[in-house]
């Protein structure tokens, strides 16, 4: 090693400690050394360790979303039957439910149940519509005449219908000559009420 080519200038700094005794000199360098220590741990050891705790952070909310994913993936084809499933019932619900072009056929065969069974029909009147959120209610008024037996007879082959037909709300007056009975009170079937988007939707799949 050249001592000529070192730059006495950047001794410069320890001019001051040279004339002190030595256990101050040792004092001096070991001040300087922790000082340095304390401005590594501050600037560069912390900084480091507070990028490493994020990255570490963010693979353990990566591992949660794969975890996730993975139980995902693993009750998807459970998800899928159960939608199958709920698809079918609702096919076979929808067929319960008559088209609107369906209704007045509908209301004549319960009106020909009626009939059929021996009772005398006074009022059948269709009211209007109470539409729900995906269906509609098709009320219809009714007064009828007749004996037990013919209304539970009527009663039995409206709800061995293929479509949804209700019968709610009688009220049984007083019997008439002949033992006939004064019947009020309301037939309701329904109907399906399909959006556009869900047309579009169930055309779109007959194509294919």
């Amino acid at each position: 090693m050249n001592l000529k080519s070192i730059d006495l200038s950047s001794l410069d700094v320890l001019r001051p400690i040279l004339p002190l005794p030595m256990w101050q000199k040792a004092l001096a360098v070991a001040a300087g050394f922790v000082l340095i220590l304390a401005a590594y741990f501050y600037f560069g050891w912390m900084p480091i360790q507070d990028e490493i705790a994020q990255q570490q952070q963010q693979v353990q909310q990566q591992q949660l979303i794969l975890m996730k994913n993975k139980r995902l993936a693993k009750d998807l084809p459970r998800k899928r039957k159960e939608y199958a499933q709920l698809e079918k019932q609702l096919t076979i619900a929808l067929h319960m439910l008559p088209k609107q072009s369906e209704i007045p056929d509908l209301l004549e065969n319960v009106s020909f149940a009626g009939k059929d069974s021996g009772l005398e029909f006074h009022v059948f009147k269709p009211e209007g519509e109470v539409n729900k959120q995906f269906y509609a209610e098709v009320p219809v008024k009714l007064n009828i005449s007749g004996t037990y037996v013919q209304l539970l007879t009527f009663l039995k082959r409206v709800g061995e219908m293929p479509r949804i037909v209700d019968v709610s709300n009688l009220a049984l007056g007083q019997a008439r000559a002949g033992g006939a009975l004064s019947i009020t009170g309301k037939v309701t079937t329904y109907r399906f009420i399909e959006h556009p988007k869900n047309a579009r939707r169930r055309r779109g799949r007959g194509r294919r």
